[in-house]
């Protein structure tokens, strides 16, 4: 699902002493199929910007074109329906919009609002907490009775359930576990993977995610667009990310340390342990190996 926003800007209780210009200007372009991430310092304009792809709030200039969709200062709300049906968003602690009487009728809520029968609403409901992980086992059990984990699982189901095609994340794997971190983006890959059309747009602040799963990354800073390009591009530019609060991942940090201590060139764009390794047996094979650093 494509999406360009056009001198995008949002001000915050304008006319008020306690206006504040949060975004400023954008002007972005995502085609359709793409997993693009969005990284930047806390208030940099992230989710603010997120909250405008499906109409969550409106621009105070400019606009937002979403799929077939023009969002401006003055879309009404009744108008966005259907675009809420090709958007699904993820927030921070998804859990906490959990609400009814068991996991099955919280995930089949979505798909019977949007117009499916209670019949088809539970099948697609029951095929999307499967792929999350959540056996049938659990399906009468209120969805406050599970744990941490299978909460988020569920309150996920339920928003793929829709099918949308556009999925926005914003930080959707704060709060937990190194483990459940790892297989909460699996998850969101598996999803994006499984049809051509499908995207994602995700904010994170784990530079390991943006490097890894996306085809291009965003870097904003004061409500702007600082930067766009390949994982490869914007991870190599370690002095301007440092400038502006952000680091990069591990794998990057590994090997800029070997190719500044040891003064030899090397591929320092590499974003899995497999593909890290790979590089440092490289390094170890050229012509300099036995430099002392």
């Amino acid at each position: 699902m494509q999406l360009q926003t056009n001198n995008l800007s949002y001000t915050y209780m304008k006319d008020t002493p306690f206006e504040r210009q949060a975004l400023s200007g954008l002007n972005i372009k995502l085609d359709s199929g793409q997993f693009t991430s969005i990284i930047g310092h806390t208030g940099s304009g992230k989710s603010t910007f997120l909250q405008h792809i499906n109409g969550l709030i409106k621009p105070s200039k400019g606009e937002i074109k979403v799929g077939d969709w023009t969002i401006s200062s003055d879309t009404k709300q009744k108008q966005l329906f259907d675009l809420r049906r090709q958007v699904g968003m993820v927030f921070q602690f998804p859990e906490h919009q959990l609400f009814h009487e068991t996991v099955l009728q919280d995930v089949a809520y979505g798909p019977i609002n949007f117009g499916l029968s209670k019949v088809e609403a539970e099948r697609k409901a029951t095929e999307y907490l499967e792929l999350v992980g959540i056996g049938a086992d659990l399906f009468t059990r209120s969805p406050f009775e599970l744990s941490g984990g299978q909460m988020r699982r569920v309150a996920i189901a339920g928003v793929l359930a829709i099918e949308p095609l556009l999925l926005v994340l914003d930080e959707p794997t704060v709060g937990l576990d190194p483990q459940g971190q790892a297989a909460m983006m699996a998850l969101f890959s598996e999803w994006y993977k499984a049809k051509e059309k499908r995207s994602i747009v995700l904010v994170t602040h784990r530079m390991e995610d943006a490097a890894k799963f996306s085809d291009q990354v965003i870097v904003m800073s004061s409500g702007k667009v600082l930067e766009i390009g390949t994982p490869e591009k914007i991870f190599s530019q370690v002095e301007k990310l440092k400038e502006n609060g952000l680091s990069v991942p591990e794998s990057v940090k590994l090997l800029s340390a070997i190719q500044s201590k040891s003064g030899i060139e090397l591929e320092t764009g590499k974003f899995t342990k497999e593909a890290t390794v790979e590089s440092i047996l490289s390094f170890l094979n050229v012509k300099g190996r036995d430099h002392d650093f």
